[in-house]
């Protein structure tokens, strides 16, 4: 069985996984070296009807761990062009889930497939879905002007 070893993480206001955002999801991420993984508890203040997770968490959650999975093992950094979402069993509010991500295909030196789940406490997948990500190159990420330099170069150190 292989270890977990937990990944640096380097945006801390990122809504899904920046530790200092208080409204966030504050995920943290571990790599096997095959598929990516995070532990959750879901807080209520991002629940839909009564009980359940928001659609909205829970499609988050998916886009953000198949995105770790793409920049940590496709050294690059991404932006999602397209996913698909199926929600197979509610997910609860203040419970505890996993979600996974791996890399399905890499289409060519530009695009992946990735693919994630979300398991509930009994292992159950609660949803799983597919996206197709875009890939860049450190330098031409810093031409879109998407990220700071300072952080940009930061967020290098995540690759392996």
């Amino acid at each position: 069985m292989s270890e977990w070893k937990k990944l640096k993480n380097t945006d801390m206001e990122c809504f899904a996984c920046g530790p200092e955002n208080k409204h966030g999801l504050q995920m943290t991420f571990y790599s096997d070296g095959k598929q990516i993984k995070s532990n959750i508890i879901i807080p209520s203040h991002l629940r839909g009807w009564a009980s359940l997770v928001h659609g909205g968490i829970i499609s988050t959650i998916l886009d953000e761990t198949m995105s770790w999975a793409a920049i940590h093992f496709l050294n690059k950094f991404i932006l999602t062009q397209s996913m698909e979402i199926e929600f197979l069993k509610p997910v609860y509010i203040e419970e505890q889930v996993s979600s996974v991500a791996w890399i399905e295909e890499k289409i060519s030196s530009r695009k992946a497939w990735l693919k994630a789940e979300i398991l509930n406490k009994n292992n159950e997948v609660c949803a799983r879905s597919k996206g197709k990500f875009v890939l860049f190159t450190p330098e031409k990420f810093k031409k879109m002007n998407i990220v700071p330099p300072d952080l940009l170069e930061e967020m290098e150190g995540m690759f392996e």
